[in-house]
């Protein structure tokens, strides 16, 4: 095989893998369905099911949890923001690191799940 075949068999290949949910190549694939059950598993608690806040557990914590679904949320959490706050936590609040429990692409779905079902943001 010359250099031109390989060339050529490797760009089918990348134009046909999957691509992440967002377009962007440097984020892992992103499910909406694994996003929905890692919120369920992990976040329902603080932020409610409908990720409004409005939790028991909300009471406690200053400041409280943040609510998606503010219309001051939805301008203020780009989805790079997200990441990096699931990923790496937030200084002064509870919501802590998760970058060693899931994976990126675990993260990523997690975002995307809030995003679309909660804040209800085109992506």
């Amino acid at each position: 095989m010359n250099n031109w075949h390989r060339v050529a068999a490797l760009l089918c290949l990348w134009a046909f893998s999957p691509q992440p949910a967002t377009g962007n190549p440097l984020l892992p694939i992103a499910n909406q369905d694994t996003g929905k059950k890692i919120f369920e598993k992990h976040c329902k608690v603080c932020h409610g099911m409908k990720g409004d806040g409005a939790t028991f557990s909300a009471n406690a914590l200053n400041p409280p949890p943040r609510n998606f679904t503010s219309s001051k949320s939805k301008q203020e959490l780009t989805l790079e923001r997200m990441l990096t706050s699931i990923a790496e936590g937030r200084k002064g609040t509870a919501m802590m690191p998760w970058e060693s429990v899931l994976s990126k692409a675990e993260i990523h779905s997690t975002v995307l799940y809030i995003r679309k079902a909660l804040m209800h943001l085109p992506e």
